[in-house]
């Protein structure tokens, strides 16, 4: 039973990897803001208000091309989170990260987690008020 969940894990991580990669390669050959068939913001469609993920694909199109300043204008959030999103994915993916567990508690545990979605909260709100 062990050896199967560790597969099924080994393959999860394998095609979230190969997910990951082949987003990546589309946002680097296709400019999500030029492009009419890019899937568009739903709740900014109905509402108006950005979402705390609105620009996320235009800042990685940036970032991917060398332009940080850029994308940071399309989404602030989202880069200073790449560090702490990065670290988690590895704490997760890793096994010998893994079994650290003050390394998984400082990163992906309890308190982490819950600091990270109050920030994204306050983000959400923060954005639509001083137009970020």
């Amino acid at each position: 039973m062990a050896a199967s969940a560790t597969r099924t894990r080994r393959y999860m991580s394998l095609l979230f990897a190969i997910l990951i990669a082949a987003a990546g390669t589309m946002l680097y050959f296709v400019n999500p803001s030029e492009a009419v068939w890019a899937p568009k913001c739903m709740f900014r469609t109905l509402t108006g208000w950005q979402c705390p993920g609105c620009g996320i694909s235009r800042a990685t199109h940036a970032l991917l091309h060398g332009h940080p300043g850029e994308a940071l204008a399309y989404n602030y959030f989202f880069i200073i989170s790449i560090p702490y999103l990065l670290a988690v994915c590895a704490v997760k993916l890793v096994p010998s990260l893994r079994r650290r567990r003050r390394l998984h508690d400082f990163v992906a545990g309890p308190v982490p987690a819950i600091t990270y979605v109050i920030l994204f909260c306050i983000w959400w709100v923060a954005r639509n008020i001083y137009d970020l």
